[in-house]
């Protein structure tokens, strides 16, 4: 369970860099998330299985993403 929040931690802080790598422009955060989680899940993969449990919370986020943004500014 740890590993789960451990991966949607990263998931969010990739997500949030790919934010502010764009200008801190809005309007993206479902594509910044999905690109986030695209390169977590792939680090994850590598060398051992993907945590089934992790996509499908992860997947559950991205519905989330949608109305909200992945963080507050800083």
């Amino acid at each position: 369970m740890k590993q789960d929040k451990n991966m949607l931690d990263e998931i969010s802080c990739v997500a949030y860099g790919l934010y502010e790598k764009r200008g801190c422009a809005p309007g993206n955060d479902f594509a910044d998330w999905i690109e986030a989680e695209n390169i977590v899940m792939k680090k994850y993969s590598k060398g051992s299985p993907i945590n089934v449990k992790a996509v499908k919370t992860s997947q559950s986020m991205r519905a989330k993403a949608k109305t909200k943004p992945v963080h507050d500014s800083v």
